[in-house]
């Protein structure tokens, strides 16, 4: 997981984040907020409850889990977004949070380590291999009956007739900015067509990559425009 293309693609995504992060964290999204309750309600942690958060960023998940659960751990590639976090825990006096800074493709946990693996608005940056290695590794990590929930931009490359009413409802609001939003289209669709920085999937290549690594009760559910959960559990022994 290390090549030379792919350390430049995380300091990439290091010095992307860490530029966001100020404006990510003040930033008034309801639709990203709604993902972010569905992975909430999917996660339902209680007491006994060991979290991983994987690409935290400035705490969605990571701060509502941390009151409910026994421990969190919070990890994200920008050094920024973890300080903001972190602010936030030391100011609140939560004791039951740490975090980390690294990328996802850096970790290494010992196997049966935590109860509950989550992330949001993040692994749309991850290469398909990545993804696929990330799934692997959260079950690996996750004990017997525990859970994995994704919220994430979800959306394939247009071979399906809801990615296309995806795209096609994203164009449509861009056009309505004028020259901005114009701008944008022309942005993301390069982005789009060659993979770079936001290379998303569908909710059903999420699913079969759940499936694939050994999860089982595998769903998803649609939350608001091209975002969607997915979720799974680790079967017990």
């Amino acid at each position: 997981m290390s090549s030379a293309i792919e350390k430049l693609g995380l300091s990439f995504q290091k010095a992307v984040w860490s530029k966001r992060a100020d404006s990510w964290d003040h930033a008034d999204n309801p639709g990203l907020g709604k993902v972010v309750s569905a992975v909430l309600d999917h996660a339902s942690p209680d007491s006994t409850t060991v979290v991983l958060d994987l690409g935290c960023g400035s705490g969605q998940l990571s701060l509502p889990l941390s009151r409910e659960a026994k421990s969190v751990l919070a990890v994200d590639i920008s050094p920024k977004m973890i300080q903001l976090l972190q602010n936030k825990v030391t100011s609140s006096g939560i004791e039951n949070l740490s975090t980390r800074v690294a990328s996802i493709q850096e970790l290494d946990y010992q196997p049966e380590s935590f109860d509950l693996v989550v992330s949001n608005y993040a692994l749309h940056h991850l290469s398909d291999d990545q993804k696929k290695w990330a799934v692997g590794r959260a079950y690996q990590w996750l004990k017997p009956g525990g859970r994995i929930v994704f919220g994430d931009m979800m959306f394939g490359r247009g071979s399906s007739k809801q990615d296309r009413e995806i795209i096609a409802s994203k164009v449509s609001l861009m056009l309505r900015k004028g020259p901005g939003g114009w701008w944008r289209i022309a942005k993301n669709s390069v982005r789009y067509l060659v993979r770079v920085q936001e290379k998303p999937i569908s909710r059903e290549a999420w699913e079969r990559l759940f499936q694939e690594a050994g999860f089982a009760q595998v769903g998803s559910e649609s939350i608001v425009a091209e975002a969607a959960i997915v979720f799974g559990v680790k079967p017990l022994r």
